[in-house]
Formats: C-alpha cells, structure tokens, sequence
C-alpha cells in the first residue's frame, strides 16, 4: 500500500471551511447557533483561529503545537481510532490499542496543521437544526461552503457526546469509512505495529514540510 493512501482527503476540505473564514470575518455564518452539537462546532473554529490568522508566521511545526488542544478537544478521537481500525481493533493487545490511538491523533494533528492555503470569497454555512443519527445515536450537523462561483459543497459531521466522531463528504461519505478501508490493507499486511508505523511515518512527513 502506497504512503498517499494516508494522503488528506476530507482534511483538506474542512481547512478550507476554516481558512475561509479569515478573509470573511469572524463569525461568517448565515445562522448563529445558539447551543449543542451545532455550537460545538462553531467553538471548535473560533478556537483555531487566532493559530489560523497567523500561519503565515507560524511553522507547520508550530501550528501542530497550537492546533492540537483545539482538535483533540472536538474529536472523540479513542472512538475515531477504533472505528477507523475496525473488527481487528480487537486483536490489538492493550498496549497497541494506545499506541494506535496515539499514532493517529498525532496524524490527524499533523495533516490539518499542513493543510493551510490561501482562500478567498468562500462563505461558512452551519445549520442550527440538527439531525439525529438513528444508527449509532448522535446529531449530524450540517454545513456547507458556498464558493463565489455558487458551488456549494456539502460537509456533514457526526457529533455524539458533544464530540465530533465522524466527517462526511457530501453529506454521505464517511472519512471514518474510507480510513478504515485504507487502514484494513495495512493491518492485513502489517499488524497494529504495520498501521503504527506508517501513521508515524506520514506525521514525520507531514512536519517537516
């Protein structure tokens, strides 16, 4: 498996949302929220934005270290972790659970600290109406990025316990459904110590960009 399948995908989508706003003005959504999963999401980006407003000063480096207790405090990341890994997160002994966890909070950290671009004219939507998620329990609440062109691009996430568990493309595309395919092959190949070891390897990479 090559190293791109770790490669951003949704990441990359959900900076664009953040960095958008800065050449908006905090807050740039249509409707304010006034409370639950659909506020947390809002505090979770007025968290990262004084790090956003001046990562063009900043190191990736540096913005790993200032993103990270904003990220880890939105994400139920042990729960991302074991979902991403799926049916063989239970072959991991103890200590590969942790190392696992830790390996991929350390990733996540890392690609959204190395996502930032310049971005303009975009617009932040967040509903204030959540949905709730009759699967698994949970709100999904639903966003969008209206670009100047009048595309809109659809960003849903799963929020469970006030914490985000999962992102979704377009409304309907799991990030925690494409990972755990990408991370199956890995394990297949490689064990816990295999996927370890590759998510440190994309972090180290990612870092030092």
């Amino acid at each position: 498996m090559k190293d791109s399948k770790l490669a951003p995908r949704l990441l990359t989508i959900f900076m664009t949302v953040i960095v958008a706003t800065i050449a908006l003005g905090w807050p740039p959504l249509r409707a304010q929220t006034t409370g639950g999963a659909a506020a947390r999401i809002q505090t979770y980006y007025q968290e990262l934005m004084p790090t956003i407003q001046q990562a063009g000063r900043l190191s990736v480096r540096e913005r790993d270290k200032r993103f990270a207790p904003a990220i880890t405090g939105a994400f139920d990341i042990p729960t991302m972790t074991r979902l991403a890994v799926g049916p063989a997160w239970t072959s991991f002994s103890p200590p590969q659970q942790a190392a696992v966890r830790e390996a991929f909070t350390r990733f996540i950290v890392a690609d959204y600290a190395s996502q930032i671009n310049n971005y303009s004219g975009e617009s932040f939507v967040v509903d204030p109406q959540t949905t709730p998620e009759s699967r698994g329990g949970g709100e999904i609440v639903k966003t969008k990025i209206l670009q100047p062109s009048g595309r809109a691009v659809i960003i849903n996430y799963l929020v469970r316990g006030g914490r985000v568990v999962d992102v979704y493309l377009n409304g309907t595309i799991s990030d925690l459904a494409t990972r755990r395919d990408e991370f199956g092959s890995i394990v297949s190949s490689g064990g816990a110590d295999g996927l370890i070891k590759r998510l440190q390897e994309r972090t180290q990479s990612l870092l030092s960009k």
